[in-house]
């Protein structure tokens, strides 16, 4: 008995270092693996926005060398700016036309990054602007108060939609153009009314990311083995 129980002790002598030794690696490892799993995710979602952004400024060149640059060496006269700048030779996009454009190119691809420039006031002749809940909700507190930044978020347990809407106010020179274009439907605007709104939208599938938590995985794995 005395012989077994000095083979008792010996073992737990041994054993307990090892548990010890155990649990402070276990303890180490959860937090390591917690940031090399966060290092991945942003570099992917770095790498996906740089993507992203140098898609957008594509498009910008684009539409700025075929819509502005490409019709002022056609022009054969005086170049001005209007809102129906194809109907008109050498002319070229006012800033609201520009934006309009500009949003239709971007949101065109099947990108992450969806860009909007709309109004409830669009000119007359203009294609009617499809505004759905968040933009006409948006547009309204705005006008209640621009300074009020409007963020709305949704999804489901696969996905999350970002949207964030900025108010477009109107400057001196707008206040002239609208307040004397014929096909204004509004001709009393003020510096400082808001326009309409701009909208970024921003997509991210959950699970595309999941890859991203190898080391937590592979350290939960370990764990359960261990266990």
């Amino acid at each position: 008995m005395a012989g077994l129980g000095e083979q008792i002790a010996r073992e737990q002598r041994t054993t307990g270092p090892l548990l010890v030794a155990a649990v402070v690696v276990g303890l180490i490892g959860l937090p390591v693996a917690a940031w090399l799993d966060l290092r991945d995710l942003s570099e992917r979602m770095l790498r996906t926005q740089a993507s992203e952004i140098s898609r957008i400024i594509d498009d910008m060149r684009g539409f700025y060398g075929s819509d502005v640059v490409g019709r002022v060496l056609k022009a054969e006269g005086a170049v001005t700016a209007t809102h129906n700048y194809r109907d008109v030779p050498g002319a070229i996009p006012i800033p609201a036309t520009l934006s309009i454009e500009l949003g239709k190119r971007i949101s065109a691809h099947d990108g992450s990054v969806k860009y909007r420039f709309v109004s409830d006031l669009p000119f007359k002749g203009r294609e009617p602007h499809q505004l759905d809940t968040f933009e006409r909700n948006a547009i309204s507190a705005f006008r209640a108060n621009p300074s009020e930044p409007i963020i709305e978020a949704s999804g489901s347990l696969l996905d999350r939609h970002v949207r964030a809407a900025a108010p477009v106010v109107m400057g001196q020179v707008c206040v002239n153009c609208h307040n004397s274009h014929p096909d204004s439907p509004k001709t009393d605007w003020k510096v400082g009314d808001v326009r309409g709104i701009q909208e970024i939208s921003v997509a991210q599938p959950i699970g595309a990311n999941v890859l991203s938590f190898k080391y937590l995985l592979l350290y939960f794995g370990f764990a359960a083995a261990a266990g």
